[in-house]
């Protein structure tokens, strides 16, 4: 199963690292391939100052867990995505934060699942009859984590 992340996912990995998303990154069997767009490192590199603020942890420290979750993603460029995709994608997108357009591009590109903790995203794409969309708590879920 492809799951395209968002920065919003990877963020928060960050900050929770002994949450569920940490926990789906890391202790899944690979029976996920985790992608995502080389965009969300530029974002996560953009608001690092803030990734430290909120963690309350070190410069050495995020980068250190950064480092590892970013590990665990195959990051794409955005120039293998077709340009039906894209503008599927912002017919998708329209009125919604633009810097999510490559997510759901390649999220088509790959027909996997985009992993988002964007309820606004969300639910506008599920309005828009987009199914290929799920939240952490849908994901783990769906991955049955933590049943016995």
């Amino acid at each position: 199963m492809i799951i395209v992340v968002d920065t919003n996912i990877l963020f928060s990995a960050c900050l929770t690292p002994d949450g569920r998303i940490f926990e789906i990154l890391f202790n899944t069997s690979r029976q996920l391939q985790i992608a995502s767009s080389y965009y969300a490192i530029e974002e996560l590199n953009q608001h690092k100052a803030k990734l430290i603020r909120l963690s309350r942890h070190t410069d050495h420290e995020i980068e250190t867990l950064l480092m590892a979750i970013l590990k665990q993603v195959e990051f794409f460029g955005e120039d293998i995505i077709e340009e039906k995709y894209w503008r599927e994608a912002d017919r998708l997108t329209i009125g919604i934060d633009s810097k999510d357009i490559s997510f759901v591009a390649l999220t088509l590109q790959t027909g996997g699942l985009l992993w988002t903790g964007d309820k606004k995203l969300a639910n506008h794409l599920k309005a828009m009859r987009f199914d290929q969309v799920m939240n952490t708590g849908e994901l783990y879920e769906r991955l049955g984590i933590g049943e016995s």
